[in-house]
Parts: C-alpha cells; structure tokens; sequence
C-alpha cells in the first residue's frame, strides 16, 4: 500500500515539474504560470504565437512627424525589442510606444499579426 501511494506521489509530481517546465524561461518573465496554463487550456495554439512573439513581437522605427498622436512613454532598456523585458503583454491590438530613451516609436504587433507571420513562413 505504501509502496503505491508513494509511487502515486512521485508521478503526479513528476507531472507537475514537466507542466511548470513547458514555458519558456523568457515567456515566464512576462507570464505567470496560471496565466499560461489558462492561455493553453483556452487556445492552445496562442502559446507558440507568443514563443515565436518574443523573437519577432517588437521593433522600433522613427516616429511620425506628420501626426499629432501622443503615445505612452516606455522605458525601453536600451533599445529591447523582447516584449517580456519592457513589461508588456501581446494583445489583440497592436500597441504604439515611444522610446523615453531614443524617442523612436517601439511597435509591438498584435496577435493576429504575429499569426499571419508564422503560417506565411
């Protein structure tokens, strides 16, 4: 009996530390475990949208002259384009920020943009 219950114990856990190790390192700075988990359990193709989304989510161009637009500040830890460092989450939106350090605008693209990249590559 005891020999069971023990051997019950260790898979389950075994389970739960293959669970915890499913996401990346880098996805976990952004995400909370639960977070991912619900993602997964929801839509499971959204976590490797958001896998391929901290190589790709991010970049900077020069921001528009010809607009009026005010975009929130952002600190950008000398110009990061890994969304997860700087603090953000991927949307449904794409998201517009300026760059307190360089004053560019830092993109991050949207769900549905980073979706269509991956089935176009």
């Amino acid at each position: 009996m005891k020999k069971t219950i023990f051997t019950l114990v260790f898979f389950l856990g075994c389970v739960q530390f293959t669970n915890a190790q499913q996401y990346s390192k880098e996805l976990l700075k952004g995400y909370s475990k639960a977070e991912l988990t619900k993602i997964e359990q929801e839509k499971p193709a959204q976590i490797k949208v958001l896998e391929y989304a901290v190589n790709h989510a991010c970049y900077y161009v020069d921001k528009p002259q010809s607009k009026d637009a005010e975009f929130p500040i952002i600190d950008t830890h000398n110009g990061s384009t890994i969304f997860t460092e700087l603090g953000l989450k991927i949307t449904d939106k794409t998201q517009y920020f300026t760059a307190k350090e360089t004053g560019k605008l830092l993109v991050v693209k949207s769900l549905y943009v980073l979706e269509l990249e991956m089935k176009n590559k």
